[in-house]
């Protein structure tokens, strides 16, 4: 499965109505044996989440929301399972932006829950478990289990008019806490909180730039972040460097990779390395190029690829010695027009083979990411579809052997209102993949 930064969740909005358990798809016939032990597939289309069970290619609506286009990677709906599997939590934006949720619901439909309340800016989820993390407009830091059991691990995390996120470290054992502010006084704090005890430890603050954190690394001993001296959506589209700092304080930040977008999908590590998709500007379809880094010096390297192509989405392998990516031609095209497919490479960047073609100029592959045994590749196949000013993407969640054997296995359709914003889908936060161990 995809090797991936833990990232906050922010600003979106979700409607609840009443509890939804519906099977709506095809029959068990349509998928081979094999994919059947793959566990399960969700995703937040247009109006509802929906589970696809491998093991008997049946799909069940558990929730109905309210979904509007996303822009960006801020407004994207997000969904997630818990629990070994047990559990989704799922969230969608509103027009006004604001927050209510997270919501969670059983697999298996029910009622949705809001474990954390409301009142949230930000939420985020244990790299393992079934934790829920959330941070209050007062600045409090909150643990919840899917059923209940609030309490507060923090107070006093920033005022009300701060931006703040937050990522919960691979161990399971730490909080990293995003604390930025805008304006004339703009200022930056990145804050680790113990998670058992609540102390927390200050691993950076400057004042002229407002943050985006980013992650952690694997061991738990970096964070990594975007800053920018002004603070404007437009110049972070365009793209910033990633810096890293040390998570104990004690350390000055260092520059990992020079130039990206503001994407944690765009970033994935390999047995310690960190490889991230580098583009020129926000247009990812210009010679965005795949880069190396590693601590502790993070010294940026291209990866080597003879393919006149433009990457994006690398995801590694659970074992570090596989890479997949998407690419396609390297020139202008209007969204959803990217015709990327999905390529099966080395960590040094050499092609071992193409995985996937789409075989009409509308369609493009996205997104993949690997099983946990890496022999599967899970990828989404989308076709944007316009009518006026609207916008939609038409898509298959398919899985392909790594070898190069078969074809392609479409296992859950449905439509989106993800459009392919400047090239980009949100699809690493709109579907997720549990596979039991």
């Amino acid at each position: 499965m995809r090797t991936k930064l833990l990232v906050t969740v922010t600003v979106m909005t979700v409607a609840v109505l009443a509890p939804v358990v519906a099977a709506v798809s095809a029959s068990a016939s349509a998928c081979p044996s094999a994919v059947r032990r793959l566990g399960l597939v969700a995703a937040v289309a247009r109006g509802r989440v929906e589970v696809m069970d491998l093991a008997t290619c049946r799909t069940r609506v558990v929730a109905r929301v309210n979904v509007t286009s996303p822009v960006g990677r801020a407004n994207s709906p997000v969904v997630h399972f818990l629990g070994h599997g047990r559990w989704l939590v799922y969230a969608t934006t509103a027009a006004n932006g604001s927050l209510r949720g997270p919501f969670v619901v059983p697999v298996t439909g029910g009622r949705a829950r809001a474990p954390l309340g409301s009142g949230l800016v930000a939420f985020t989820w244990a790299p393992s478990g079934s934790r829920l993390y959330g941070i209050t407009g007062g600045g409090e830091l909150l643990s919840t289990a899917p059923t209940g059991s609030m309490r507060v691990v923090a107070r006093g995390l920033g005022t009300a008019a701060a931006f703040r996120s937050l990522a919960i470290s691979p161990d399971g054992r730490h909080a990293a806490v995003d604390i930025s502010r805008c304006g004339e006084a703009a200022s930056a704090e990145l804050l680790t909180v113990d998670l058992r005890t609540g102390a927390v430890r200050t691993a950076l603050r400057q004042t002229g730039e407002y943050d985006t954190l980013a992650g952690w690394s694997p061991d738990g001993r970096w964070l990594l972040y975007w800053p920018q001296r002004i603070c404007s959506a437009s110049l972070a589209a365009d793209g910033l460097s990633l810096y890293a700092v040390p998570a104990s304080g004690r350390g000055h930040p260092v520059r990992a990779v020079a130039h990206m977008l503001v994407y944690p999908d765009f970033l994935t590590w390999c047995a310690g390395r960190l490889i991230a998709a580098s583009t020129p500007d926000r247009e990812t379809e210009l010679g965005s190029k795949l880069v190396k880094s590693e601590p502790p010096a993070w010294r940026q390297r291209t990866v080597d690829n003879p393919r006149p192509l433009s990457w994006v989405s690398p995801a590694c392998s659970v074992s570090g010695r596989r890479l997949v990516a998407a690419a396609g031609t390297s020139q202008e095209v209007s969204f959803g027009n990217e015709h990327r497919s999905v390529y099966l490479l080395r960590p040094d960047g050499a092609v071992v083979r193409r995985l996937s073609r789409p075989d009409a100029p509308g369609l493009s592959d996205e997104a993949p990411q690997f099983s946990r045994n890496g022999r599967w590749v899970l990828f989404v196949r989308s076709r944007v579809v316009t009518a006026g000013t609207a916008a939609d993407s038409h898509d298959t969640i398919e899985l392909v052997q790594a070898s190069g054997a078969g074809t392609a296995v479409p296992v859950l359709s449905f439509t989106s209102s993800d459009f392919s914003y400047y090239d980009h889908f949100n699809w690493p936060a709109e579907i997720d993949w549990y596979q039991p161990r």
